[in-house]
């Protein structure tokens, strides 16, 4: 993945370019996402995806945002 940016590129695997796929579609939250990709882990795919989105943002290649029932 590159990032116009920073000029950085990025490795992803193909799991992770599926949820940023996801999340590219529309806004959804980790809880969702952990439903939808559930099926790809055998357990963890809360910690996974939480974990994968926290780097992501830090690197400034997603940006989260908060729901109006999260305030």
């Amino acid at each position: 993945m590159y990032h116009t940016e920073s000029g950085d590129t990025h490795l992803i695997n193909k799991v992770d370019a599926s949820i940023l796929q996801r999340i590219n579609e529309k806004p959804i939250s980790v809880k969702d996402l952990s439903v939808a990709f559930e099926h790809v882990f055998d357990d963890g795919a809360s910690q996974y995806i939480q974990a994968l989105l926290s780097n992501l943002a830090e690197l400034g290649l997603i940006e989260a945002i908060k729901n109006e029932s999260d305030s």
